[in-house]
């Protein structure tokens, strides 16, 4: 029996728009949420973690058209420590795998929001309504 469980849930905010990249005729969408570490240093700050994200598939096409800089959102999904050769150099890089991820309200920066093309038709039509 094998007892091995790769399981993440991450709650944060979008650092900037993702990025999409066609490999081998399948979409991935990458991008980095910005999570805050459960403390506060002595200044009364909390440190901050930037975690790289990547979405394959259909699940990928979705998450570039929505997320957006600043948005709140929860993925989830596994870790993936993958490694590769730059400059003849070994690199080892972790990234966590989307398998789900939902969109928690819109950007702190409203005007992020008013320039965003890609919010279906209903949010715009009730950005009012939703907002408040």
């Amino acid at each position: 029996m094998s007892f091995n469980y790769n399981h993440i849930t991450l709650v944060g905010r979008l650092t900037k728009d993702s990025s999409v990249k066609d490999v081998s005729n399948t979409v991935r969408t990458a991008f980095t949420i910005a999570v805050d570490r459960p403390y506060k240093r002595e200044n009364g700050k909390a440190d901050t973690d930037f975690i790289p994200i990547v979405a394959w598939g259909r699940l990928g096409e979705i998450a570039s058209q929505y997320l957006k800089k600043g948005h709140p959102v929860l993925v989830e999904g596994r870790l993936q420590v993958r490694n590769y050769e730059k400059d003849e150099e070994p690199r080892w890089m972790s990234e966590v795998v989307v398998e789900n991820f939902q969109l928690l309200g819109f950007p702190k920066d409203q005007s992020l929001v008013e320039k965003s093309d890609n919010l279906d038709w209903f949010f715009k039509a009730n950005l009012d309504n939703i907002l408040q």
